[in-house]
């Protein structure tokens, strides 16, 4: 053997068919037999591309002579560029290369523009946009409308959207601000819906939202929004009451507030029906006037506040009023009381304990108390009598909750009298330390009883005894009294019961 006839032969390409392995050749004929429905597997099969309207576009002359000279070194780039090359477009346009072996060949014959030998200009685009609509101009339906449509009128070309090809909207850069389109939402809603959407809003994120227009102003300031205001802890500026009061509020907690001063002018009577102003900070002449834009008050709470006269006279005109508390409030005399009891006649609940009443003060407190009164706390009123503990049950014969507890003059015959309240559930005898345990031990003899507090009085022994005489009524189980009290234990977010914050 020559030198010459090896180099030949090493040069010479190797067929496939003489390489392959008789079992090789029947497994590739097998899977060539399959259809690939894949349009990123390498041996995609034409026909089924050119049934589902698509085809392979050409590679650039470029890339033209970069693929000839790689297919001499071998065969491993062979298929690599389909995968890059599909793309979708039209199935009746065909790209001119002169290399014919990778392209689909059964469009040939169809196209006039295989034998031009031309490349394919922007402007000369089988497709045409014309008002928005893809036309392909090889169809009748386009040669009529570009023969009246001037070609200045048509859209640049666009691919043509076919079945394999889903519309993409243009990706936008990330952080770009959205696109606006159309008028804003909220001026399409009418205030009816504007307004249930402002209903889950807290108190803050809708005073924000008034400032953004005029309408949302309006809409933000209905009433029904600021039924509710809790502003307790709060340090209210100098006439911010009022406009505390234009919203038209019903239920107010203002406990442990520092309230500025403030000099209401001609403005209508608020709605105001729970109030809470329990520990605050506010001068006297600032009390009465809220007490007087109040006229619809239901409850009220003015513990530890200092209070005049002239505000129990501005309570008294409080017709409605139901529940009132003045645990530890100071300044109520005899005249202040009277002027009290003499309009608030549908009082039911009454706590006015340790105010440091005079004793005129609770002689009229217990000969003008109203009839239909259920609770009532007198803790603290240390010069309480047997004789005015009789005149107390006589004048409110409804009680179901009575608390002396620290009235320390009270001997068993205050106990007697007790014994004739019907309807009377909860007694608190704290600290009444002339009271014995047999003594407690006749109040067996009502039935309605069902709680009785005596802190502070009974030594363990006796204590068991007293439980074991009474056994109907749970002794020592609460240690406060929660009489006419806005909050009790740890709710502070709820007055009487009811939600304060929305």
């Amino acid at each position: 053997m020559n030198i010459s006839g090896l180099e030949d032969e090493v040069n010479s390409p190797v067929k496939p068919d003489d390489a392959e392995s008789p079992s090789k050749k029947k497994l590739r004929i097998s899977n060539s037999t399959r259809k690939s429905w894949s349009l990123m597997d390498k041996r995609t099969n034409y026909e089924v591309l050119q049934e589902m309207g698509v085809s392979l576009l050409e590679p650039d002359d470029n890339e033209q002579s970069c693929e000839l000279s790689s297919s001499s070194g071998g065969h491993h780039h062979k298929g690599t560029k389909r995968k890059r090359d599909i793309e979708n477009v039209n199935p009746n346009t065909n790209s001119c290369s002169p290399i014919t072996k990778r392209s689909p060949g059964p469009s040939k014959a169809k196209s006039p523009r295989v034998h031009t030998g031309k490349p394919l200009q922007q402007t000369d685009s089988e497709t045409t946009l014309v008002e928005g609509i893809a036309f392909d101009e090889e169809t009748p339906l386009a040669q009529c409308i570009s023969a009246y449509v001037p070609r200045e009128q048509r859209a640049h070309p666009s691919p043509v959207r076919t079945p394999s090809s889903p519309a993409r909207r243009p990706a936008q850069p990330r952080g770009a601000a959205p696109r606006r389109c159309g008028a804003d939402s909220f001026s399409v809603l009418s205030d009816e819906m504007i307004l249930s959407v402002f209903r889950w809003l807290p108190k803050r994120t809708l005073a924000h939202c008034m400032l953004v227009c005029k309408r949302w102003y309006r809409i933000a300031s209905d009433e029904t929004l600021w039924q509710r205001l809790d502003l307790g802890n709060k340090a209210i500026a100098r006439d911010a009451l009022g406009k505390i009061l234009d919203r038209k509020p019903v239920i107010v907690r203002l406990a442990s507030s520092e309230i500025g001063s403030w000099c209401p002018g001609s403005t209508a009577p608020s709605r105001v029906q729970y109030l809470d102003l329990s520990m605050c900070s506010i001068q006297l002449e600032t009390l009465d006037r809220l007490l007087e834009n109040c006229p619809g008050l239901k409850k009220l709470s003015l513990e530890s506040v200092n209070v005049a006269d002239t505000t129990c006279a501005i309570l008294g005109r409080c017709t409605n009023l139901e529940t009132l508390n003045m645990t530890m409030a100071q300044g109520i005399t005899a005249e202040g009381l009277r002027a009290l009891l003499e309009g608030c006649v549908n009082l039911q609940s009454l706590n006015i304990s340790w105010c440091n009443l005079s004793e005129a003060a609770l002689q009229v407190l217990v000969d003008m108390l109203p009839r239909r009164l259920q609770r009532l706390n007198l803790g603290g009123a240390r010069i309480m009598t047997d004789e005015l503990t009789e005149r107390l049950c006589a004048r409110c014969p409804r009680l179901a909750e009575l608390d002396l507890s620290d009235c320390s003059r009270l001997t068993p015959r205050a106990l007697q009298s007790l014994v004739t309240l019907g309807r009377l559930e909860h007694a608190a005898l704290s600290r009444c330390y002339m009271l014995s345990g047999h003594t407690l031990s006749k109040l067996s003899a009502m039935p309605s009883l069902r709680y009785l507090e005596v802190w502070g009085m009974l030594q363990a022994p006796n204590l068991s005894l007293l439980k074991a005489n009474l056994p109907s009524i749970q002794i020592n189980h609460f240690m406060f009294s929660a009489i006419a009290r806005p909050t009790v234990g740890t709710r502070r977010s709820s007055v009487w019961g009811l939600r304060t914050r929305d």
